[in-house]
């Protein structure tokens, strides 16, 4: 080989020797990069835009909506009357229950005014002069004893007729009678009976207390029922739904009308239970919602609010998902209440090759101190 070839071929090595070194310091300097450049760490997830504080109006009562004085996207004010429902029935026991309620009030007074005559005199008629009559019947009794022992010595030496006699024997029965009574009569005063007649008299009036207040707490009962037939906004708002509109009755229980309450709004995102540790309060969030177009209107922000700690199940892909709830700057603009959205949650900023792995900068030192752990273990034993 002559010297000249040999220049040549000392020339292309040289050449091909600094493009390796510059390939392979392009190739160091790559992956270097990998690890010093970073990019920002974004969850995706879908949801939808609901007001800061939904209100959920439940009937109380069963029954056929005759009135309605909203419509879905009316705003209302608290206590105004959304709608009404057919209270005929309570207002039929209302008027009974008030008819029942003035007929023991009256019966209740009735009883009143019989307790305090009998405070006074609590004693019956026959009653009242019982120990004078006793005194009576006594000397009756004694001037008729007396009576019959002389007619029935007059009878025996036939001073009189048999039928005076018998007179005065049936005369002195009815006397000693007449004793016993008063006897009996003058012991039931000494015994209470007096009391005893104040006593139920009492018993009366608090047997028709009783009725009058199970009446007066049907009358009360019709009474909310009426007020409940009235569906009321409990605060200032706006009707995001209403079910009584499409089905014209309301279940108790059920939800008969749905607002939204509160001056703020907020997203709710559905999180993979993957990634939803590395969600945190405070966190920068851009908005994507289905009614304006991101390439036309651009992205809406947020922060995130509050992360549940309870998955929902998510419908449309059968999985469950941890909601986070997102507050919303609209920028001014509306934003339809129940509208659909995609929210990207910046988690923060992690080098290119943890994403290109896949991995966190969680997930990185998780190995490694569980690579340290194994080590430590290993020069133990």
């Amino acid at each position: 080989m002559t010297s000249g070839n040999k220049s040549k071929l000392n020339l292309r090595i040289r050449i091909f020797a600094i493009f390796g070194f510059i390939i392979a310091f392009m190739i160091i300097c790559g992956v270097v990069s990998l690890f010093l450049i970073e990019i920002e760490d974004v969850i995706y997830a879908d949801g939808k835009i609901m007001p800061e504080m939904p209100s959920d109006i439940v009937g109380h009562v069963d029954g056929r909506v005759v009135k309605l004085n909203c419509q879905e996207g009316d705003d209302v004010k608290q206590g105004d009357v959304i709608a009404v429902i057919d209270s005929i029935q309570y207002e039929e026991e209302y008027v009974s229950s008030n008819s029942a309620l003035k007929e023991l009030e009256a019966e209740r007074e009735v009883k009143k005014a019989e307790l305090a005559v009998l405070e006074r005199n609590p004693l019956p008629k026959e009653f009242w002069y019982a120990e004078t009559n006793l005194n009576e019947c006594k000397e009756k009794a004694v001037m008729s004893s007396d009576r019959l022992e002389r007619y029935m010595r007059l009878f025996k030496i036939n001073a009189i007729s048999q039928k005076d006699f018998e007179t005065t024997k049936i005369e002195n029965i009815q006397a000693l009678a007449d004793l016993s009574r008063a006897i009996e009569n003058q012991g039931k005063v000494k015994s209470g009976l007096g009391d005893k007649y104040i006593e139920r008299a009492q018993r009366d009036i608090d047997l028709v207390q009783s009725k009058l207040d199970g009446r007066q707490a049907a009358r009360d009962l019709a009474a909310k029922h009426i007020a409940e037939c009235k569906i009321v906004a409990p605060a200032s708002g706006r009707i995001v739904n209403m079910p009584c509109k499409y089905t014209m009755y309301v279940e108790k229980g059920k939800v008969a009308v749905k607002m939204a309450t509160g001056t703020m709004l907020k997203g709710l995102a559905y999180v993979d239970e993957a990634v939803v540790r590395k969600v945190r309060q405070g966190q920068e969030v851009r908005i994507s919602s289905g009614v304006f177009n991101r390439f036309e209107f651009g992205n809406f922000y947020g922060k995130v609010d509050r992360i549940h700690d309870v998955p929902e199940e998510v419908k449309d892909s059968n999985s469950m998902k941890y909601p986070v709830e997102i507050i919303v700057d609209p920028e001014g603009r509306t934003l339809k209440l129940g509208s659909s959205a995609q929210f990207a949650i910046i988690t923060g900023h992690e080098p290119v090759i943890y994403s290109m792995l896949g991995i966190s900068k969680e997930d990185f030192k998780g190995r490694q101190e569980r690579a340290k752990l194994k080590q430590s273990n290993r020069s133990r034993r």
